[in-house]
C-alpha cells in the first residue's frame, strides 16, 4: 500500500512539473518578476532549503534559472561565475546524488576519507550540496573547497565557519592547478570540466601527480568513449584515458554511465 502511494505521488509530481514548465504565460510572468522585483538571495535560499517546496514549486526555480542562462548568448560560464547563478544553486541545494552511496562502498575510499593526513580538494565546490550530505562526514587533515566564483565563495566562508578543516579558497582551476597547495584526493560533482577547454583539462591531468594526488571522484560527467562534444559547446571529457596516460597505471577504476553514454561516476584509487 505503501510503495503504491509513493509511486502515485510521484507520478502527480512529475506531472505537474511537466505542466508548470511548459505553460507560457507562466514562464514569461516569472521573467517580469524576476528582472523587476527579485526575491532577496536570503530569503530564496531558505525557502529552497526544504524539499517539500521544491517539489511543488520546481517549475519556479526552473524559469528563474532559464530565463537568466539562456540569456547568455553562449558566454554560459560567466552565468556560472556571476552573483545571479546563486539562484541556480539554492534552488538545487536538496538535490541528493544517491551514486555517492555506491563510491562510498568502494574499497579504498573511506579509508582516504578518514585519514587525517590527506587533503582534499573538490574543484567547483558550489555550495556544497554533496559535501553538507555525504563528504562532511570526514575525518581529513584538511578539504579545499575551491570555486571561482567570488559571491559563492564568500557565502561558504559564512555557512561553514564551524567546520574547521573547511577551507575556502576562490580561484579558477587554471590558477589553482598551476599553484604551489598540493592534495592527495581530487573531488569534483557535476560539469565542472565541461566548460574547460582540453588544452586546460590535458594540463590538470598531467600536474595531478606532482601534486601528489591518490585518489579521483568525479560525478555526473564525462565518458569512456572519445570526448563527446554538445552542441553548447561543453564537453563529456574520457578521464580514464588521461589519468592513464600520464602515469596512473596501477590504480583501480569505478566507474557507472548513463543511457547516453555520460559517467554517473568515475573513481580512481
Amino acid at each position: 500500500m505503501f510503495s503504491l502511494l509513493k509511486t502515485l505521488r510521484k507520478r502527480v509530481v512529475l506531472k505537474w512539473d511537466h505542466f508548470t514548465k511548459n505553460i507560457t504565460w507562466i514562464e514569461r510572468g516569472i521573467d517580469f518578476q524576476h528582472k523587476n522585483f527579485p526575491i532577496p538571495l536570503k530569503i530564496y535560499d531558505y525557502i529552497f532549503r526544504f524539499n517539500f517546496i521544491k517539489v511543488f514549486f520546481n517549475f519556479y526555480g526552473y524559469h528563474v534559472w532559464r530565463a537568466q542562462y539562456n540569456k547568455r548568448e553562449g558566454n554560459h560560464l560567466s552565468y556560472w561565475t556571476s552573483k545571479e547563478s546563486l539562484y541556480w544553486h539554492f534552488w538545487r541545494q536538496t538535490d541528493k546524488n544517491g551514486d555517492i552511496q555506491q563510491i562510498l562502498k568502494i574499497p579504498g575510499i573511506s579509508a582516504f576519507l578518514q585519514n587525517n593526513s590527506l587533503i582534499a580538494c573538490e574543484f567547483g565546490f558550489g555550495i556544497g550540496k554533496h559535501y553538507r550530505q555525504h563528504w562532511n562526514k570526514n575525518n581529513l587533515k584538511e578539504y579545499i573547497a575551491m570555486d571561482v566564483n567570488k559571491y559563492i565563495c564568500d557565502y561558504d566562508k559564512r555557512f561553514y565557519r564551524k567546520d574547521k578543516n573547511l577551507r575556502v579558497i576562490n580561484s579558477s582551476i587554471e590558477e589553482f592547478i598551476n599553484g604551489d597547495q598540493k592534495f592527495d584526493i581530487l573531488i569534483s560533482s557535476g560539469e565542472v570540466f565541461a566548460y574547460l577547454q582540453p588544452s586546460l583539462v590535458d594540463c590538470i591531468f598531467k600536474r595531478l601527480r606532482e601534486k601528489g594526488t591518490e585518489a579521483v571522484i568525479i560525478l555526473n560527467e564525462g565518458c569512456m568513449t572519445q570526448d563527446i562534444v554538445w552542441e553548447d559547446g561543453t564537453i563529456e571529457y574520457n578521464f580514464k584515458k588521461r589519468l592513464l596516460e600520464n602515469g596512473y597505471t596501477n590504480k583501480n577504476y569505478y566507474y557507472q554511465e548513463h543511457e547516453n553514454k555520460v559517467l554517473k561516476y568515475i573513481v580512481m584509487c
